[in-house]
């Protein structure tokens, strides 16, 4: 191996716990004592690796053992929860070490809502524990994104936003910068989480103040590079009720089905209903959704969306996410249909599950990729320094 292989070997071994001491080390690694030194001597220069002495207990020399710094870098990302940018600054090992959110006005433009991200940033920044690297901030929104130029094309939560770019916005920070469409980072972060198969291909579906979804094949996200997929809150019912659309348009699926639509006709039928997706997720839970007709409507639309996407993309798995799928029987009624829907006969079951509204899975989806490769720079940069 090379050196940097040699440092990334020794840096990985000590944050997985595998290794404390430089002689588990040179075990692990069947590595010689004073190449061990010299690898270990610049992790520690670079403050990836700390040394901790203990005194002995009688004569001798002290004893020393080594950990991994999990507080050399951090990253924030902006999430989208109803119509609040929440950040979140994370460690190494996806802590959350700092929190803020904002609203921007319903009807902010670009400037407004690139002076409020701003804001949030520099009020999350405030909250990092001394001598860590932010190595990166990384936006996992909603909406049509234009990936490779960094730009925020649109979203029905702030129509007035039109082709924001996201990296002159945060020009003034000293980091990386990434989008990536919110869906996409969940999906990437229960992939990581639950350890998919890398050949199982699994769609996951939001229903809440939105509906979308995403898609991996062979455990690779579709256009998660692009950054624009599977808007299915916007496809056209073509039911002729002329509801109007915050995309612009008429009849999407989300004018009788997104919460944004149908809240206040639910909250007829359950009127302490709360309207946002945080705590409406556990009051939907423990009603019975066939009270509602407004409901009912809208479980039917979504179910046929989904099966016809089922159909599309033959699924081994269904991840369901969101506040209406937290109900039992509206969660029955998605298994009933994905094993009705099946058009071979010898075709493997679907297997469906339902995801909490935590924001984790995200977290990880969106920073795990930019946090490792934040790391991947310091190891490399480790080989200039100097050591004693």
């Amino acid at each position: 191996m090379s050196q940097l292989e040699d440092l990334q070997a020794v840096s990985e071994l000590v944050r997985a716990g595998l290794a404390t001491t430089r002689r588990e080390i040179g075990k692990a690694l069947s590595l010689r004592s004073t190449t061990v030194s010299e690898l270990v001597g610049n992790l520690v220069s670079s403050d990836i690796l700390r040394e901790n002495t203990t005194p002995p207990r009688g004569r001798g020399r002290p004893a020393t053992s080594l950990s991994f710094n999990h507080l050399r870098l951090a990253g924030i990302v902006i999430g989208v929860i109803d119509r609040t940018l929440v950040a979140n600054a994370v460690d190494l090992t996806y802590r959350v070490i700092g929190k803020q959110s904002i609203t921007p006005p319903p009807d902010a433009d670009n400037k407004e809502m690139a002076d409020c991200i701003r804001k949030l940033v520099l009020a999350t920044v405030e909250q990092l524990p001394q001598g860590i690297e932010l190595s990166t901030i990384t936006l996992s929104i909603s909406g049509l994104l234009d990936k490779p130029n960094s730009l925020w094309c649109f979203t029905s939560r702030w129509p007035k936003l039109k082709n924001l770019n996201l990296k002159e916005a945060l020009s003034d920070q000293p980091c990386s910068i990434d989008i990536i469409r919110n869906l996409d980072a969940e999906l990437s972060g229960i992939q990581i989480n639950e350890k998919h198969a890398k050949n199982e291909n699994s769609l996951l579906l939001h229903w809440g103040e939105g509906i979308g979804a995403s898609y991996s094949a062979d455990g690779v996200i579709v256009n998660k590079s692009r950054g624009r997929f599977c808007e299915i809150g916007h496809w056209s019912l073509g039911n002729a009720q002329g509801k109007p659309c915050t995309c612009g348009n008429h009849d999407c699926l989300e004018t009788v089905a997104a919460l944004w639509a149908i809240g206040e006709e639910l909250k007829k039928t359950f009127p302490s209903l709360a309207l946002n997706e945080n705590d409406v997720a556990d009051q939907l839970s423990k009603v019975d959704p066939m009270q509602s007709p407004v409901l009912t409507e809208g479980l039917k639309q979504v179910l046929r969306v989904t099966t016809n996407l089922c159909k599309l993309f033959f699924p081994d798995r269904v991840i369901l996410t969101g506040p209406f799928v937290q109900n039992p029987l509206i969660f029955s009624k998605f298994v009933m249909a994905f094993e009705s829907a099946s058009l071979l006969d010898n075709q493997e079951r679907i297997r469906v599950s339902v995801n909490s509204a935590s924001m984790q899975d995200e977290i990880i989806g969106a920073l795990h990729q930019p946090l490792e490769s934040g790391l991947q720079r310091l190891v490399e940069s480790s080989l200039q320094h100097e050591h004693h």
